[in-house]
Order: structure tokens, then sequence, then C-alpha cells
């Protein structure tokens, strides 16, 4: 038998431990990296999918108002009028509220906003 010594390598667990450390912390950070970046492209696909909705619910919104206008404009009112789609019923005399204008107080005694100019007595 011999009595020789096997060579071992030895392995440093401190280095080790440290580049297993490392190579995790940068797989992490490259997958963090690559689902940022996809949900990045979902996101701008979906803004650019709301964009073109709300660009479309414009176009609607604004023919709706020339609809509108066109339906409520003097001569179309006037049509409906003669075919007798609307009646007119006129207003009455005791309909019809008036106010008189407000006068301001003339008693002595009333409280009067004053403004005083003078600077320095």
């Amino acid at each position: 038998m011999s009595t020789r010594r096997k060579n071992v390598n030895q392995v440093d667990a401190a280095s080790l431990a440290r580049w297993i450390v490392i190579t995790g912390f940068l797989a992490l950070a490259g997958l963090c990296y690559v689902y940022l970046t996809l949900q990045l492209h979902r996101l701008g696909d979906r803004k650019k999918i709301l964009e073109t909705e709300l660009a479309n619910i414009r176009t609607e919104n604004d023919l709706a108002s020339v609809q509108v206008t066109a339906l409520t404009s003097r001569s179309a009112l006037q049509r409906r009028l003669k075919e007798g789609y609307l009646k007119m019923v006129p207003i009455t005399e005791q309909s019809i509220v008036r106010l008189a204008p407000i006068r301001p107080a003339t008693d002595e005694d009333a409280i009067r906003p004053v403004a005083n100019d003078r600077i320095g007595k």
C-alpha cells in the first residue's frame, strides 16, 4: 500500500458562494428586464388600441353633434311644425312672471357701503 497522499483539489467555498450569488443576481436582473420589456410592449399595444377607440368615439360624437344641430335648427323645427310633428302653445299672460328692478334703500339710517379715500387723518 502506498502511503502517499492523494492530490485533492480544494474549492474555495467563499469564492464559489460569491460567484453563485452574482450569477443569480444577474439572472434575476435579466429576467426582470425581459419581463418589463414585454410588459412595456403589451401596454404600448393596449394604449394604441385605446387611442384608436378614443378617436373613433370622438368622430362619432362630432357626427352626433352635427345631427343634433341639424335637427334643432330653426328651419328643421319649422318644417316639423308644419308637418304636425310638433305642437306649439302660446304663453298666456298669467304664466309670465315679471320682476321689478331692485331699488336701493333711500332711508337715512340704512347701511350703505362706503369707501374712504383719505390717506391719514
